[in-house]
């Protein structure tokens, strides 16, 4: 997806949710921010070891503090996410997990 069509979608998600606040006393007007592309980390654990997978994805929301949650979408648009910081020693953002719309996420942060 391009940059606008990102935009437009997150747009879209929250034009009648904007005023809706989360367990975190935030509105999602104030976590949604210009969608960029960041690396991020899909950590799973198969047959005890640890398997990481860097991805590709968007990111268009964050909460204020710097170890906030943030508001990921796939490149593809089917589904937003929830990152955060990981371990001291991993290079981008872990995700905790895919949720199907934008205003899901904002609502599990």
């Amino acid at each position: 997806m391009t940059f606008d069509e990102v935009r437009a979608l997150v747009r879209a998600q929250s034009a009648e949710n904007l005023s809706v606040t989360n367990a975190h006393r935030i509105k999602l007007e104030q976590a949604i921010i210009s969608p960029q592309i960041i690396p991020l980390t899909f950590r799973t654990v198969v047959d005890g070891r640890v398997k990481d997978q860097t991805l590709s994805v968007w990111l268009v929301g964050q909460e204020d503090a710097a170890d906030g949650y943030k508001i990921v979408m796939r490149e593809d648009g089917k589904q937003f996410g929830l990152a955060s910081v990981g371990f001291p020693h991993d290079k981008h953002l872990i995700l905790v997990r895919w949720y199907g719309s934008l205003l899901s996420a904002f609502l599990a942060m």
